[in-house]
């Protein structure tokens, strides 16, 4: 359980209870504080517990916090914070779910042999297999759950200096370190670091003329995009146009523009879902153009559902995209192949399904179109139902919106309002 903590110097007074947009005072962000409770009384068969929040003001003037369960209001307990500096975010030792791999420090003395300050004689080869000898040590990277991912993340980091010996460094550094942040939250001080590692992006990538590096540069922020602020997304946005336009106008850049992966900008821009409507609907706009040269990579259609989509995987419901013109894009979805085209079919679902609100919603027969066209193609049966019921995604389907897997356990309980 993570608390995100904001303080003010302003005079306001707040009443309890009392709801603020924290974008438009005086404010600033603290580090979260978290804890681990551990399943109680008959819910522990499914590991969740429903509970109410419930705080009062000490007599010294500390803020005490007490969940109560739902289903039995006698249940409840303090929540107790560590808050000591060194140790202030969460205490995950009780947790066997995050218990720290037993293999963790052989797998940093991988990394710190690829990428350590040591002058070590390793064989190119052997950077090119890191990901395989991580996997070897620690399980497939799909089971690596969030705690792992983020001590592996962390070593990364302290040897992101090295990262640039060579192109396999910077290739593999890049997978791996985005790999391991991924989605850009949903840890105890995942701010922190998507803050650092934005710290990055004006270097930009070291060996400009390789492909592969440049496709690992997109993904990297693509995997770290739910933790960007609209500021920084806007940047990603306007460097990727940048070059776009360089490619268009045969602008004379320092490297290839044809080696900076197209196909991995358009899945980022995808992505960014902080950036105003405007950009939105523009780079939706914008991708529909390029969907209509025969050799545009197919793919290219779920980034029109990610930029379509009803419901954001992690930003705000008010910067979804005007059903009207998400419609447009619904129906030149509608007149596609879906048995040529794969992503039709997500894309679909994602630019039609049902979420309750009216504002955001498409129209019942646009909708009832969706569902004919997924039941003829025998689309799974919780695709069928996203369009025409107010339902939560699965973790397949999940990882399908973010565009691939999400890490071990993560669960999205809703989008920012």
């Amino acid at each position: 359980m993570r608390f995100h903590l904001a303080s003010s110097s302003a005079d306001t007074v707040y009443q309890p209870g009392e709801l603020t947009d924290l974008a438009q005072g005086d404010f600033v962000r603290l580090p979260p504080i978290a804890t681990i409770v551990e399943p109680r009384g008959a819910s522990t068969a499914r590991g969740e517990t429903a509970v109410q929040i419930a705080t009062s003001l000490t007599e010294v003037g500390t803020l005490d916090v007490h969940c109560i369960e739902l289903d039995n209001p006698a249940q409840r307990w303090l929540l107790e914070f560590q808050l000591r500096r060194e140790d202030a975010q969460v205490d995950l030792s009780k947790d066997p779910a995050q218990a720290r791999h037993p293999a963790l420090d052989e797998a940093i003395d991988h990394i710190d042999r690829c990428f350590g300050s040591r002058a070590q004689k390793v064989d190119p080869k052997e950077v090119k297999r890191l990901r395989s000898q991580l996997e070897q040590l620690l399980g497939p990277r799909e089971g690596w759950n969030s705690a792992l991912l983020r001590e592996l993340f962390g070593a990364l980091w302290d040897r992101a200096r090295r990262r640039r010996r060579t192109a396999d460094h910077e290739r593999v550094w890049l997978n791996l370190a985005g790999y391991c942040v991924r989605p850009g939250f949903g840890y105890p001080l995942d701010e922190w670091r998507v803050e650092q590692l934005w710290s990055l992006f004006d270097d930009g990538i070291q060996y400009i003329n390789e492909s592969q590096v440049w496709s690992e540069w997109w993904t990297l922020w693509r995997r770290a995009a739910g933790g960007l602020d609209e500021s920084a997304q806007l940047r990603v946005l306007d460097a990727m146009a940048y070059l776009q336009t360089a490619a268009q106008s045969r602008h004379k850049l320092p490297f290839d523009v044809s080696k900076t992966g197209f196909t991995d900008m358009v899945r980022l821009s995808a992505s960014l879902e902080r950036i105003p409507v405007e950009r939105k609907i523009e780079l939706g706009e914008s991708v529909l153009t390029r969907l209509k040269k025969p050799a545009e990579n197919h793919q290219s259609w779920w980034a029109v559902g990610r930029i379509g989509a009803r419901r954001p995987f992690y930003g705000s419901a008010h910067s979804v995209v005007q059903p009207d013109i998400a419609a447009l894009w619904l129906n030149a979805i509608l007149a596609l192949d879906w048995k040529k085209v794969d992503p039709a079919a997500f894309a679909a679902v994602q630019i039609a399904r049902m979420t309750g609100d009216r504002s955001r919603d498409l129209p019942e027969a646009l909708r009832h179109a969706v569902v004919r066209r997924l039941e003829a193609a025998n689309a799974p049966r919780a695709w069928i139902t996203m369009v025409s019921e107010t339902v939560e995604l699965d973790d397949a389907d999940e990882g399908r919106v973010f565009g691939e897997s999400l890490p071990a356990g993560l669960k999205l309980i809703a989008a920012a309002l």
